[in-house]
């Protein structure tokens, strides 16, 4: 896989990809450099974790192009599955490198600390800083200059800029910290060691929640199921006076997100006396024939919906492709 910019690298998203895949690159390289001269652990966990992003945003990128692309009958959905797979696994894997630097973390601590080279750890901090700074406010004016909103469950714009303040603030944090531990000198070695620990408990309790976040949204996703009901409720408050239009006896109202796609199912249930009758009956019988001829030889657990529509664009809106215009 090549990592040379491609033609399209003049568009937003294309240039906040980049930004994203190079920077992390750098920040990783620098991190885990840094971690092993000055033998702290909090700086090797920030380059590791960068290295994490890194490869992250390139399988966005990856999955944003192909999302980009026509649909076609093997993919019948699209990729929308890809994005919360994707969240799943970053989260997943991040979880997993909190808990086994929280680990080393409390092990240093049973074990009288760990002697850290301050002068060079706050070098790292005040290039951390200056570079997450810099690139936090570039990736955020790429996002304002975008034509079209980012994608509410994965997006390398919004969330990159604010994963770039974040590790300019955690930048800082470690040059001041260590600033002090360099000032302090060799008053109290011993209490000194246990700084480097602390200081990665502090950032696994600070950042562990939004791997977790990532993950379960992702998961919720991937089931076709919303973990927020909030939006349910909101879409049944938007369909509430076109569904009081129609004459039904009920209703039963389905939303659910998967990927960047938000499914809206909705079933008008009609009496035998509504004017509807007649052509929801057929509709019915040719459900019916279908369902019958599937139950006698396709013996999966299935469900089957059939919907007529003399509009293409319904169909093809409803399996992510373009509208047709009208």
């Amino acid at each position: 896989m090549s990592f040379s910019a491609p033609d399209s690298a003049h568009s937003a998203p294309e240039r906040i990809f980049w930004v994203a895949i190079w920077g992390n690159v750098a920040l990783a390289g620098l991190g885990v450099l840094f971690g092993l001269v000055t033998r702290s652990h909090v700086i090797l966990l920030d380059g590791v974790l960068s290295g994490l992003n890194s490869l992250i945003a390139l399988m966005a990128r990856q999955v944003n192009r192909r999302l980009a692309e026509s649909q076609s009958d093997r993919l019948p959905f699209g990729d929308a599955a890809l994005e919360p797979l994707l969240q799943v696994l970053r989260g997943a894997v991040s979880l997993v490198v909190y808990g086994f630097a929280g680990l080393v973390a409390i092990a240093a601590l049973g074990s009288g600390g760990r002697a850290v080279r301050a002068a060079l750890a706050v070098l790292y901090g005040v290039v951390a800083a200056l570079g997450g700074m810099i690139l936090a406010n570039y990736q955020g004016k790429q996002v304002q200059g975008e034509a079209e909103p980012p994608s509410s469950s994965l997006s390398l714009g919004a969330v990159d800029a604010r994963h770039w303040f974040v590790e300019g603030a955690m930048g800082l944090v470690i040059a001041l910290v260590f600033a002090i531990v360099y000032l302090a000198g060799d008053r109290d070695p011993g209490l000194l060691h246990y700084v480097d620990p602390i200081l990665v408990l502090g950032v696994v309790w600070l950042s562990v929640r939004s791997p977790w976040g990532l993950a379960r949204q992702g998961w919720f996703e991937m089931l076709e199921r919303s973990g927020d009901r909030r939006l349910q409720q909101r879409i049944r408050k938007l369909l509430d006076r076109p569904i009081r239009l129609i004459p039904h006896d009920s209703e039963v109202l389905r939303v659910g997100r998967f990927g960047r796609i938000t499914y809206i199912q909705l079933y008008l249930i009609v009496s035998p006396q509504n004017e509807l009758t007649r052509h929801v009956l057929a509709h019915d019988r040719i459900r019916q024939l279908m369902y019958d001829h599937l139950y006698k030889t396709f013996h999966d657990a299935f469900a089957l919906e059939v919907i007529i529509t003399s509009d293409r664009r319904w169909a093809e809106h409803a399996i992510g492709q373009h509208q047709s215009p009208p």
